[in-house]
């Protein structure tokens, strides 16, 4: 009897010791099967952003893309010894791009993507090395990357010549001139949507841009020299000279401003679904020790933790449709708000009985804090790694001091 009593108490000591384990190890195998959901959810977003991209393409189709402005060129056609054909290029000295970009936004659908009429003025200088080029069958070509956003037809001011107004990007021209320098000016109206780009051609570059838009982002080779952004919009001035573009032989030099909607709700979405699970590990760890604390005897089922967790990632959901349609920032709040409460509703009535209104206040609160805290790291995107390693540090501090007193082989 006394053997079979004691292997009695061991028993139900042993078992009595992995509770709390099994309940964990339950928790943490709850957590990774909800990762499956997660992963739909992303592809849900990747599929929004690929209707936004066909939202784009059809606009583009009956308007025009992405608009590239490429320098003008002069050449004649000569001979060589070997009596082959070749084209002789005149070197452009200055070369000076004016843009005066009017935009506005289209709406596809419920994707609103901004479009621009651009009127362009490029002046310069060629360099004649040959004098009296009247007897030469001097070309000019000119271009951008979509034709059909044309507006008007171009208007080609050559050594001071008439205007000629072109139906094409090449022209045939005979020019009556025996100066070294050979001016020139182009102007143009053409339609383009999402962003601007403009290459750079000659010894010495300028390129001055206005705009109605009221936040362009550059980009390209070369960063504005200056820039002022108002509420009316910005206007921006790039000058770069013959030595800094010494090693853009291979590569084209360019600057880029774009014209797109300041925050992306997908790629923020996105983003913020990355910290999904430390959001679900840090909410069940709450519960959990919530359980092994609570002076009352309160269990929290495997079944409840998972409608817990599925609100978590619903908020994923409500953030991105919301976002379609209101400003990410306000997107974010409500989504927050919507599944604060419902949390807070059903850890009241349902977990706790209404036998514990401070922990259903303080597990709501925490998750608010969470939220709050991964917002943050949205807009703290270059120390985001080190104030989120300093506040994980502060979670297990936190969680360690509140578990100080947890005999983890009792119940």
């Amino acid at each position: 009897m006394p053997l079979n009593s004691s292997e009695g108490i061991y028993t139900c000591k042993n078992t009595n010791s992995t509770s709390k384990t099994k309940k964990f190890l339950t928790i943490i195998i709850t957590v990774l099967l909800l990762m499956i959901p997660i992963a739909f959810i992303s592809g849900i977003i990747s599929d929004r952003e690929d209707y936004r991209t066909k939202a784009i393409e059809q606009i583009s189709t009956s308007w025009a893309d992405e608009q590239k402005i490429d320098p003008p060129t002069m050449y004649y056609t000569d001979y060589t010894k070997n009596n082959e054909r070749e084209n002789i290029y005149f070197c452009r000295t200055d070369y000076n791009v004016t843009a005066n970009v009017n935009t506005e936004i289209r709406q596809k659908g419920i994707f609103k993507i901004p479009v621009y009429i651009a009127d362009i003025t490029i002046t310069g200088n060629f360099t004649n090395k040959i004098g009296d080029i009247s007897k030469k069958n001097t070309i000019i070509e000119f271009g951008i990357s979509d034709t059909r956003g044309f507006v008007d037809e171009p208007v080609l001011k050559i050594a001071n010549q008439k205007p000629l107004k072109l139906n094409s990007t090449k022209v045939n021209i005979k020019i009556d001139s025996t100066e070294k320098q050979i001016p020139f000016e182009i102007s143009y109206k053409v339609k383009g949507l999402n962003k601007l780009e403009i290459f750079l051609g000659g010894t010495n570059n300028t390129v001055s841009m206005q705009s109605n838009w009221k936040t362009p982002s550059f980009e390209g080779s070369y960063l504005p020299t200056y820039r002022e952004l108002t509420n009316n919009g910005f206007n921006a001035k790039w000058s770069v000279p013959n030595i800094a573009l010494e090693n853009s032989d291979d590569i084209p030099a360019y600057i880029t401003v774009s014209y797109l909607v300041p925050v992306d709700s997908y790629k923020m979405t996105e983003r913020v679904l990355k910290y999904s699970f430390l959001l679900l590990t840090l909410t069940f760890l709450c519960y959990f020790i919530f359980e092994i604390t609570s002076k009352q005897e309160k269990r929290i089922h495997p079944i409840q933790y998972c409608l817990l967790g599925g609100a978590i990632l619903i908020f994923y959901l409500l953030l991105v449709s919301i976002s379609e349609f209101l400003p990410f920032c306000s997107s974010y709040l409500i989504a927050t708000l919507m599944i604060l409460s419902m949390v807070f509703l059903y850890t009241h009535y349902v977990i706790t009985k209404k036998q514990n209104t401070k922990f259903s206040f303080f597990v709501t609160f925490l998750m608010g804090i969470l939220y709050l805290f991964f917002y943050l790291l949205l807009q703290l995107q270059d120390i985001a790694l080190l104030v989120g390693s300093f506040a994980l540090f502060g979670i297990i501090g936190a969680i360690m001091y509140t578990t100080r007193n947890v005999d983890w082989y009792k119940e």
